[in-house]
């Protein structure tokens, strides 16, 4: 079995449109195999560089194929953070790139959330906001960005503006 074989198995395939929030986590975590631990121990630290002992990781799902790269969705939970991760990976399973696209950050009194919608043209959608001191969250106070995987799996920021995800 081919390396991107073995990563695809943990990923089923999903149709677009698709949201992304923490809701949806209990469904992925229900409908797929955990990571084993050799998957974490040789693959992930492929893709990720901040990961220790508390750090976990839970597969969601892949993206429709697309001639030159697989997408795969992935959760990365951590103290006082929680990602949904979107990788490309090459045709031989190599990483292109990976960007948090949904999140919840924890940090002194504020809580930042964001979820995201990834569109059938590749396109997502993420919508962000906060909440201060237990405060009700003010949803005017919401900021819209845009991403988009192109053609050779790149990720890019549609507009200008603050990485509020990274």
């Amino acid at each position: 079995m081919s390396k991107l074989e073995r990563i695809l198995h943990y990923f089923p395939e999903t149709a677009l449109p698709v949201l992304l929030s923490e809701e949806q986590l209990e469904l992925f975590e229900a409908a797929n195999q955990p990571f084993p631990q050799v998957f974490v121990e040789e693959i992930i630290p492929e893709w990720e560089s901040e990961i220790d002992d508390f750090t976990e990781f839970s597969p969601c799902f892949r993206l429709p194929a697309q001639e030159k790269f697989h997408a795969v969705i992935y959760w990365k939970a951590g103290l006082l953070r929680y990602d949904f991760i979107l990788a490309t990976l090459d045709k031989n399973g190599t990483l292109i790139g990976k960007k948090s696209i949904a999140s919840t950050v924890v940090q002194d009194e504020v809580i930042r959330k964001s979820v995201a919608s990834i569109e059938p043209d590749l396109v997502i959608h993420i919508i962000a906001g906060q909440s201060v001191d237990g405060e009700e969250y003010d949803a005017s106070l919401s900021k819209a960005f845009s991403m988009e995987i192109l053609p050779d799996g790149q990720i890019i920021f549609h507009f200008e503006g603050e990485d509020i995800l990274q």
